[in-house]
């Protein structure tokens, strides 16, 4: 009996969901039509992910995404940038996710930093790996662990930099901060050796 009553439940719980889904679905198109940046944002997100009801659909989750970006979301255009370069539905666009990355670092997103950091850190010159660690010390600054990480290694074991460990130390303690375990395992280790 108990059995029955579970299936009962799980199937209330589950159409109960889908209804749920559906009405917070309309309520942000509604807001979003209305210009409410941060309901087409969450519209981008639910077809990103598939929320409950909704299927994934990387075309609308864009549509939505950039709608928030072109109305200044950077986080927005960070989740937009992110189909374009996976390029699993969408047509992959190199150029489009950097524009993306770019405009979303401009904007103060770290994750959109932190990828802006990678584009550069790819070129061969000097000179642009260079300006890799400006943005990756941005991404680092606004609370982007990876960045302070990638950082801290660079700092404690480049080839072509001169080791700085009060500056890799600086770097693993904001990652550690920022709750990164290994972030907090990076500084434990300079720690553990003296510095």
């Amino acid at each position: 009996m108990k059995i029955v009553f579970y299936i009962i439940y799980i199937i209330l719980i589950t159409n109960l969901s889908a209804s749920t889904t559906d009405e917070k679905k309309k309520l942000f198109e509604e807001a979003c039509n209305d210009g409410k940046t941060i309901s087409c944002y969450n519209l981008g997100l639910m077809y990103d992910y598939g929320d409950g009801a909704i299927d994934e659909d990387d075309e609308k989750a864009l549509g939505y995404y950039i709608k928030a970006c072109n109305k200044n979301y950077f986080e927005s255009c960070s989740r937009a940038a992110v189909l374009y370069e996976e390029g699993k539905n969408i047509k992959e666009d190199m150029n489009e996710a950097f524009k993306l990355y770019s405009k979303a670092c401009g904007g103060e997103d770290a994750f959109g930093c932190h990828n802006v950091a990678i584009y550069y850190g790819k070129r061969k010159t000097q000179a642009m790996k260079n300006i890799s660690i400006g943005f990756y010390n941005k991404a680092c600054n606004g609370g982007y662990a990876p960045s302070c990480i990638y950082l801290g290694r660079m700092y404690r074991d480049s080839k072509t930099l001169s080791h700085d460990y009060m500056l890799a130390k600086e770097k693993f303690n904001l990652a550690c901060e920022a709750n990164n375990a290994l972030g907090c395992k990076e500084l434990r280790i300079l720690e553990e050796a003296g510095y």
